[in-house]
């Protein structure tokens, strides 16, 4: 099904918006806020527990609306609390409601394709970029999109919790 390789490929350009435990240069950084985000994403649960934290201004997303037969572009500079060894990509999303799409990932899968420029587990904990690209294809439809995409790690914790809502353009 074609669209569930678009969500797999947002998933992987979604999902990993941040990672790093910060090095005595870094402890002056200014975190991002739990509002600190774009229109089309927030966090989901309790920020605080979870185990990727963005800098401030830490999180590029472009374009800002995503479009069909366009690329989508993510680059994340954050905090990554601890060693990430291995672990799953839960996704929950609705398009319009109606059509469901639930999936699990494996996280070092996601992270060595071509989205996520072949990265490797595990990701270690302090300063971390990631940059991710991914083509939206122009055969999906416009409609509106809602639901979370959940990373966590080798231990079940909520590495992050991304929710998207936002409408294909």
């Amino acid at each position: 099904m074609k669209v569930s390789s678009l969500y797999l490929t947002l998933i992987s350009s979604f999902a990993l918006i941040s990672q790093a435990l910060p090095t005595q240069q870094q402890q002056q950084r200014a975190f991002m806020a739990p509002d600190d985000h774009g229109d089309i994403w927030s966090l989901c649960d309790d920020p605080a527990t979870h185990q990727l934290i963005g800098y401030k201004d830490g999180v590029f997303i472009s374009p800002e609306q995503p479009k069909t037969g366009e690329d989508i572009h993510v680059q994340v500079h954050g905090n990554l609390l601890k060693d990430v060894t291995s672990g799953k990509v839960d996704i929950d999303l609705s398009i319009m409601g109606m059509i469901k799409i639930k999936k699990q990932l494996d996280l070092c899968s996601v992270l060595g394709s071509d989205v996520m420029g072949h990265k490797d587990c595990p990701l270690q904990a302090g300063d971390l970029n990631l940059d991710a690209t991914a083509w939206i294809p122009k055969e999906l439809p416009k409609l509106p999109l809602d639901g979370n995409i959940r990373i966590s790690d080798q231990d079940g914790s909520t590495v992050t919790c991304i929710h998207l809502n936002f409408k294909l353009q």
